[in-house]
Order: structure tokens, then C-alpha cells, then sequence
């Protein structure tokens, strides 16, 4: 990679605004990049994790202040939370996460050296629906934990895990937390439907997820769903399965009414397949994932 990054600034010592070899002023992240260099010398571009272009001086102004009111151990773990994510999702991630979650990160441990905690009442189904970004959360709780002797509650891994879902989806944090909500009212329509309650550990309840969020998306960007419908193999569904094919038009019923989204048949469809094996996967106790 022929390119020359000269620094313009230091802001901490994972933090540079720097120009680029077309003159172009940028914002430059890497563990150590500045570690004893100054303006006016050059970094290794192996050094440099990620850049920013922002549009203009304000834009830079605003990134360049945020980062340098951040601790350097919350930009470095930042950096290992994020390439872990996006290997273990195989998604990429928004630029945005460079930022705002290292600034999440030493606001979080303010808090709660100052005993603030702040609650977030989708713990539950954040673990349900988003297990391992949870995980991760847990993980740098876990970090943290050991290097300030804080006791951090789970709801601080929900809202780390909200930014890596929000990053790796490139939508908002109320888009994030209202897909988790939208789930969780759809598999307490299934449990009652069903009277019975799912195991959140199997694999079908996991397949079941996957796919609502996978529709949420496509409700959202009023995308339909179009594939060739087998006409045959749908009747068979709706006579087979029709409990479950019920449930999966209450469902379409409320999209319909909340987001005037029409549910196609095939997707209705799919639906009632992945309901079916959520009530009929007799194994789902013994099925983890």
C-alpha cells in the first residue's frame, strides 16, 4: 500500500489527524500508531487500522475531540471488540462503532464507579436474540471488571451488544432495540398460540430468531420477499401445519396493520415452517446450539 500518512496531529497515542499523499486531511485509528511520533512524521500505513475522510473541518473538529477525550485503552479495546465481531459475524461494520463505542465504553466505567448503572429492560431478549454479541459483552465485562475492580451488571453487556448489532446492521440503536422488541412480541404470540413456552437454547427456537430478523429487515426496508411459490407443497403447509399457519397470519396481520407491510405467501410460508419445528422438535431440550 504506497501510501504516505503524515500526522498533523496527535490526539492520544491510538489517534492522529493526519494528510493523506493526495492532501486529503484525515482521521487515523491503530493500536499505537503515535506511540513517541509527533507532527510532521510519517506512520507506517501496516500501523493504521482504520481512517476517516470526514467532509469538512467541523466534521473533523467533532471526531477529533471525541477521540481525544478517550482514554487510549478504550480506543485499543474497542478495536479487538470490533475485528472479533466482524470475524465471528462475517459482517462489516459501520464506521460509526470506532467512535461511539470506546466513548461507551469509559462512560460506562464512570458510571459505575460513580454508581450509576444505567437499566436496559431488553437484557432478556438481547441474550435470546443476539447470543453472541451478548457473549462478547459479557467478555469485556469481564475485562473490565479485572482491570478497574468494578462490578458491572449484564444490562451493560446488552447495551455493548446494541452497538455491535447496530454496526453490523448499518441501522440506529432505536431500529436495533425495536427489532429486538418486535421479535419478543412475536414469540410470546407463538408461546400463547401454542400454549407453551419455547427453549431459547435449541436450535430450532435459534433458526426461528434468524429468520424474524431476517423479515424485520425486509419489513423495514419494504422489501418483499419475491420467490417462486410452489403451489402445490404451500397447501400441504397450510393443511399440515395449520395450528401453526394460524399463527403465522396473526403475524402478518399485525405487520400489515403497524407497518402496512403485506406478508407474501411464501413468506408466510417459511413462517409456519419454522413455527412447526419450534412445536414439534421434540428433541429441543437435548438440541443446544
Amino acid at each position: 500500500m504506497n501510501i504516505l500518512i503524515v500526522i498533523k496531529r496527535v490526539l492520544n497515542n491510538n489517534a492522529v489527524v493526519a494528510q493523506d499523499n493526495h492532501g486529503q486531511t484525515i482521521v487515523a485509528l491503530g493500536a499505537g500508531i503515535a506511540f513517541q511520533r509527533k507532527a510532521g512524521q510519517t506512520i507506517p500505513p501496516e500501523k493504521i487500522e482504520k481512517c476517516f475522510y470526514p467532509k469538512n473541518k467541523e466534521v473533523t473538529n467533532s471526531i477529533s475531540e471525541t477521540l481525544a477525550q478517550i482514554e487510549p485503552q478504550y480506543i485499543e479495546l474497542s478495536d479487538h471488540i470490533i475485528s472479533e465481531t466482524a470475524a465471528s459475524s462475517g459482517k462489516q461494520m459501520s464506521d460509526d462503532i470506532y467512535i461511539s463505542l470506546p466513548d461507551h465504553l469509559q462512560f460506562a466505567v464512570e458510571r459505575i464507579k460513580r454508581g450509576i448503572p444505567i437499566q436496559n429492560k431488553l437484557t432478556i431478549e438481547t441474550m435470546q436474540t443476539y447470543p453472541d454479541e451478548f457473549q462478547i459483552g459479557k467478555r469485556v465485562l469481564n475485562y473490565l471488571t479485572e482491570k478497574t475492580k468494578s462490578v458491572f451488571p449484564d444490562d451493560e453487556a446488552t447495551n455493548i451488544a446494541m452497538h455491535l448489532i447496530t454496526a453490523e446492521e448499518g441501522d440506529s440503536l432505536e431500529n436495533t432495540e425495536g427489532t429486538i422488541e418486535l421479535i419478543n412480541r412475536f414469540i410470546k404470540i407463538i408461546e400463547q398460540m401454542l400454549n407453551k413456552s419455547i427453549n431459547p437454547q435449541s436450535v430450532s427456537y435459534y433458526r426461528l430468531v434468524t429468520h424474524l430478523k431476517f423479515f424485520i429487515q425486509r419489513i423495514r426496508k419494504n422489501e418483499v420477499q419475491e420467490l417462486p411459490l410452489d403451489k402445490d407443497l404451500y397447501n400441504m403447509i397450510v393443511h399440515s401445519y395449520h395450528k401453526e399457519y394460524i399463527i403465522a397470519q396473526r403475524i402478518a396481520g399485525i405487520i400489515l396493520s403497524d407497518y402496512d407491510y403485506k406478508t407474501s405467501e411464501d413468506e408466510i410460508m417459511f413462517l409456519t415452517i419454522h413455527i412447526h419445528r419450534v412445536n414439534f422438535t421434540e428433541s429441543d431440550v437435548n438440541e443446544q446450539i
